[in-house]
């Protein structure tokens, strides 16, 4: 029988769900619109393409998160939980794996001197969605996955 979903999870479900969420989907297009201001060299794929990949891959962890591991949660859980939980976990390894790759490729970018407010801008604002999604992983893997992990779950 699922427990009651303590006022604390609900409490960090809705942080989670304001401040990280709805700040990548602000965040990330406006980035990319930024990258798409820049001269494209060569044939592997433009910062904007892998922002955009990103971007993608980030709308559908959420959407998991919204649609089915939130509101398992919000209803106190149950048997599948840690299966979902260590999914999310998976995920989120795998954005940290990712995004130094990316991080050495946009300080390696060299754009015209006409450009380079536009790649100050976008590095900058790279460095705050990173350290964004550095406290959004935390706080779930760190915070809110504790509350409903138990050792039988913990895959």
């Amino acid at each position: 029988m699922p427990t009651p979903p303590d006022s604390s999870s609900a409490a960090l479900i809705e942080h989670i769900l304001n401040t990280f969420h709805e700040g990548h989907r602000r965040d990330l297009p406006a980035l990319i619109n930024l990258a798409r201001q820049l001269p494209t060299t060569g044939a592997a794929p433009s910062f904007a393409d892998e922002l955009q990949a990103l971007m993608l891959d980030l709308e559908a962890h959420m959407f998991k998160e919204e649609m089915r591991l939130f509101p398992m949660m919000e209803q106190g859980g149950n048997t599948l939980i840690g299966l979902l939980i260590n999914d999310m976990e998976q995920e989120h390894a795998r954005h940290s794996q990712h995004t130094p790759q990316m991080t050495a490729r946009l300080a390696a970018l060299q754009v015209p001197p006409d450009h380079q407010t536009t790649l100050n801008a976008l590095r900058t604002g790279w460095q705050a969605f990173l350290d964004e999604l550095a406290q959004h992983v935390a706080a779930e893997d760190n915070g809110l996955f504790l509350m409903f992990k138990t050792p039988d779950t913990d895959v």
